[in-house]
């Protein structure tokens, strides 16, 4: 078993006290939101939150928030075959509505996870999630046949924009939909001339986060206040150091439901 801490945090140096913070879902001006996610906030469902320590198997790690500046940005060799294998699908953009046919792509989906596996789609909106905590859109990808295969959702600021969650068909794994969904909202957030692309959280340690960190142009937050570069980290397969079996088809894009506390949440 390779060592589960990742090498490119080893001389970086953190915010090393605990922040735990939980305030209700509201609807923000897009530069607050713009705010809201350069001081480390993160949002699902009904909440926003910000914590810069979680359990993840078992294990407590540091949580690292990352972005991706867009100026001069520049897709990777892997990024743009992605792109070109999955060119003859279809795309859709429009604002974000949870429908049927998204619930019957989450029920194939969460059944890829074998730790803290979420049940419903429902955990990771709220009914407003089309306009809290800014306006939200979604991506929807069929193929040729008109089958709907991935779907990823996110929020836009007035200089960001949020990934909030991906899912997509077991069955057309091998065209690494997850990625390319992110690969779509990245280009979105160019054409749209916006400054940084948010996806989220990685751990200090070896995680099915890690494909946020193979990307070009990366800048991690400190817990200070403070944005800084970090070191690209190439793609492999972080199953490797946890004794996970291999599935026939590879893991991609997509985030584990987040335990937090039972009285900030609404049913």
């Amino acid at each position: 078993m390779h060592d589960r801490k990742l090498s490119i945090f080893n001389d970086i140096s953190f915010n090393p006290h605990p922040i735990e913070e939980y305030v209700p879902m509201e609807p923000l001006d897009p530069a607050v939101f713009d705010r809201f996610c350069e001081d480390g906030w993160c949002y699902w469902s009904d909440l926003l939150f910000r914590r810069n320590y979680l359990n993840w198997r078992g294990h407590d790690c540091r949580v690292i928030l990352v972005r991706i500046r867009l100026k001069d940005f520049t897709f990777s060799k892997s990024q743009r075959k992605c792109l070109r294998k999955n060119s003859d699908l279809f795309t859709q953009f429009r604002s974000l509505k949870i429908a049927h046919e998204h619930v019957l792509l989450f029920q194939q989906h969460s059944k890829r996870f074998g730790h803290n596996q979420p049940h419903r789609i429902e955990g990771f909106f709220s009914r407003y999630s089309d306009i809290m905590p800014c306006f939200g859109y979604e991506f929807d990808v069929f193929t040729q046949e008109r089958e709907h295969i991935a779907s990823s959702f996110f929020h836009i600021g007035n200089k960001s924009m949020a990934g909030n969650y991906g899912l997509f068909s077991q069955a057309h794994a091998a065209r690494s939909l997850g990625t390319f969904t992110m690969l779509l909202e990245i280009l979105h957030a160019m054409h749209l001339g916006l400054e940084y692309y948010y996806p989220g959280f990685v751990y200090d340690i070896s995680s099915e986060f890690d494909y946020k960190l193979n990307f070009n142009n990366l800048e991690y937050f400190d817990w200070w206040g403070n944005w800084y570069p970090l070191e690209r980290l190439p793609v492999r397969d972080w199953r490797a150091n946890w004794e996970i079996p291999f599935p026939d088809e590879p893991l991609f894009v997509e985030e584990p439901s987040l335990i937090l506390p039972r009285a900030d949440r609404t049913a």
